[in-house]
């Protein structure tokens, strides 16, 4: 009996211990979740006090030059000016640009984006946080994009900075200028935007954005221009106020249209068709170049074998006996830059409406020498030269 006593208690010991390890179980469960919980709230409450911290500073602009003070101590920005503007403009008559950045101390200041020299912010596009183009507690963003890309320039450009000037409280004094040349110009308008950033170490020893000062640029569009009959287009708002004439003659007989990236030839070269002279809408081009040059042929086009460049060339045999006129355009591309790709509103000035480019081009007569055919002309020559030695001969 006590054999089989023993036995029960056993079992009962048995027993009872599954149940003290599920009830073990159970606890380090809970105590596990709380644990986590708590850590998540840690975590959200300090994301929410970094993001708490950040602040825009408006910069003040004197024509061309953009200056960002930020406050000297305590992190917090101040107003460079009470009625500061956002933005300047960049044109024919005016082509630098100064950004100042001012009030940090030693190495506190960056730029926007972070590697401003030969980049700046794209607001059209929607970049990383990496880059430094999309800005906290703002809807500005963009995304880094070389300056000479947007602006389609065919030389490097890129931001000057001048050394640092450190005053007696050790504020942090940095300048960056931005010089363009006239052909620099884009052929539609074009804004991006630059900046600077100012950032303190927490007391933990990481550091932390503070606030952020942005400029945003406009670089108007250059003006069409004819030269030499090389015609090159472009599509800004004030690009196409005075009419562009071409002539062509026997001693000029090619004409270049060139509507570069944002451009398209109106009409096309394959449509042997012209638009009317007397109007300046490139919109009615079904007048056809045999009616005013019998001989043409589509041949007497060429495209460039790069670009978007196409070439007319009446040969010299094939002018008109008359004085002829038609019309040729560009007309810029749909596409614009202001078209964000994910419908987010970005904080940037909507371009003004593109305009197109129309050239007026007279055909001169031909002279009657290069209208006659290769052997009178010799015939006419040879008279003309007995015609001179006689008349020599008769003063003699």
């Amino acid at each position: 009996m006590a054999r089989k006593g023993s036995t029960q208690r056993r079992r009962g010991g048995f027993e009872t211990k599954p149940r003290e390890l599920i009830a073990f179980c159970m606890v380090g469960a809970l105590l596990l979740s709380s644990g986590q919980a708590v850590a998540r709230q840690l975590r959200e409450g300090n994301q929410d006090t970094v993001e708490d911290t950040h602040q825009t500073i408006e910069p003040s602009i004197s024509g061309t030059r953009a200056s960002c003070n930020f406050a000297a101590a305590g992190g917090a920005g101040a107003l460079a000016a009470a009625n500061a503007s956002g933005s300047l403009t960049l044109s024919k008559e005016h082509l630098k640009a100064t950004l100042n950045c001012s009030g940090g101390g030693k190495d506190q200041i960056s730029t926007i984006p972070k590697d401003l020299g030969t980049k700046v912010c794209d607001p059209s596009k929607q970049g990383s946080e990496s880059n430094g183009c999309r800005i906290q507690k703002s809807q500005l963003s963009g995304e880094a994009v070389e300056l000479r890309s947007l602006l389609g320039a065919n030389r490097s450009i890129q931001w000057t900075q001048k050394a640092d000037k450190a005053s007696r409280d050790e504020e942090s004094n940095t300048e960056w200028s931005l010089e363009l040349l006239e052909s620099d110009l884009p052929l539609t308008q074009k804004t991006f935007f630059v900046g600077c950033q100012k950032t303190t170490s927490a007391r933990s020893g990481s550091v932390k954005p503070v606030s952020t000062c942005t400029v945003t640029v406009n670089v108007e569009a250059r003006a069409s221009a004819a030269e030499d009959n090389v015609v090159i287009c472009a599509y800004g708002k004030d690009s196409n106020t005075n009419i562009l004439e071409v002539d062509m003659t026997t001693e000029n007989n090619t004409l270049t249209m060139d509507c570069g990236s944002e451009g398209t030839l109106s009409p096309e070269t394959t449509s042997a068709q012209y638009c009317d002279p007397q109007s300046t809408d490139l919109k009615n081009c079904t007048k056809k170049f045999a009616d005013i040059l019998p001989k043409f042929v589509t041949d007497w086009w060429t495209k460039a074998t790069s670009g978007n460049a196409s070439t007319l060339t009446i040969p010299t045999t094939d002018f008109p006996e008359s004085e002829q006129q038609f019309r040729l355009g560009c007309v810029p591309n749909t596409a614009s830059q202001s078209d964000g790709k994910d419908g987010k509103v970005n904080q940037q000035p909507q371009a003004s409406a593109p305009t197109s480019c129309s050239v007026l081009v007279t055909v001169k007569a031909a002279s009657s020498a290069s209208y006659a055919s290769p052997g009178l002309q010799v015939l006419i020559a040879v008279s003309g030269g007995a015609v001179v030695t006689g008349l020599v001969g008769a003063s003699l």
